[in-house]
């Protein structure tokens, strides 16, 4: 923890989350939750994916000198629903069950740390909620972080309105708080651990490695078909998230676009992944002169790339008409690769 420097925004939010690490240590914090009701009994903590919610967590975690428990959002709910299942065998109503789970997470911890809260579906939407307000009766302090503020939870989800109190109950119960950082600390922690974003040849084990990156990136999130505005004209693409393109040779450089596509893609996203570069041939100078200008312009954005490749970037076209811009290319791929690139 010693190593990590905190940007302006970060140490703000410290400070304050070291406030409620004082107060919930400090004896006479009991008897005042005793007798409020409506202290803040937890911190929601949201903003960008990557932007060390998660390190101001584990801050908070590593000061705290009584029972806790930190757990991942997905883990906790699998615990969860295994819970139910066994206590439904005797018989147990609803109600009593999630009453039953939250008494014996308190008997664990007085501080409970859930990490990459993000409701998906109906399932967990009518568990969650009525745990966290168990846990709240419990006089469990909670701390959450989430990508997502706590209005948007479960949104356009199936009967949400069951959801809504629960969201009430969080800006009460609460102390909401937004990172609002664009640094992002997951992507620094990929780059020290992926050595090459430039990926030859094309084959099995560097096709599971760029999948397996992919994940990391997009921390495990669906990827889904996106459209792109040009001008009038919309680029579909296949599979995007908030700030990731995952694309391949023909969807990128095989279809027609033009200089003025490329800007806005590389302006739409910081992390682009682009698999299966084949060798261009000589005499095709429209596909070298795509991929060169896509090149320039995810260098000037400064684009996180990484792509796989047919073989290494000097063999993909050579002795073509644009065969010395190319090479300019090649030098600006090589440098993309560096670790300075994304300092």
């Amino acid at each position: 923890m010693s190593e990590l420097k905190f940007d302006k925004k970060q140490l703000f939010l410290l400070g304050r989350i070291k406030n409620f690490a004082k107060q919930i240590e400090d004896k006479s914090f009991l008897k005042f939750f005793n007798g409020n009701l409506l202290a803040k009994q937890g911190i929601y903590l949201y903003g960008n994916v990557g932007n060390g919610k998660t390190v101001l967590m584990q801050h908070f975690f590593q000061i705290l000198q009584i029972k806790k428990l930190m757990i991942h959002y997905q883990n906790l709910m699998q615990s969860v629903h295994k819970d139910i299942y066994q206590l439904q065998d005797k018989s147990k109503s609803k109600n009593n069950i999630i009453k039953s789970i939250a008494t014996n997470y308190a008997k664990q911890a007085a501080v409970i740390c859930i990490d990459e809260f993000e409701i998906k579906d109906i399932a967990d939407a009518m568990i969650i909620g009525p745990l966290l307000l168990e846990l709240i009766k419990c006089k469990v302090f909670i701390f959450i972080t989430s990508n997502t503020k706590p209005e948007d939870l479960y949104k356009d989800g199936l009967q949400r309105n069951s959801f809504l109190p629960i969201i009430k109950e969080i800006y009460q119960r609460f102390e909401v708080m937004y990172l609002d950082s664009d640094h992002d600390y997951r992507l620094d922690k990929i780059m020290q651990t992926a050595s090459r974003r430039i990926i030859y040849p094309i084959n099995e084990h560097n096709k599971f490695e760029i999948q397996k990156l992919i994940g990391k990136l997009n921390n495990n999130n669906q990827l889904v078909p996106k459209d792109i505005a040009v001008f009038g004209r919309k680029i579909s693409f296949n599979m995007a998230g908030e700030k990731i393109l995952v694309t391949d040779f023909e969807e990128l450089f095989v279809r027609e676009l033009g200089y003025v596509d490329y800007v806005d893609i590389c302006q739409k996203f910081s992390i682009i992944i682009v698999e299966n570069i084949r060798i261009i041939s000589s005499d095709n100078t429209d596909l070298a002169v795509r991929f060169i200008n896509f090149v320039d312009n995810a260098y000037f954005y400064k684009v996180v790339l990484f792509m796989t490749l047919q073989d290494e970037p000097i063999k993909i076209y050579q002795n073509g008409l644009r065969s010395n811009e190319f090479k300019r290319t090649i030098s600006r791929l090589h440098e993309m690769n560096s670790g300075s690139y994304v300092n």
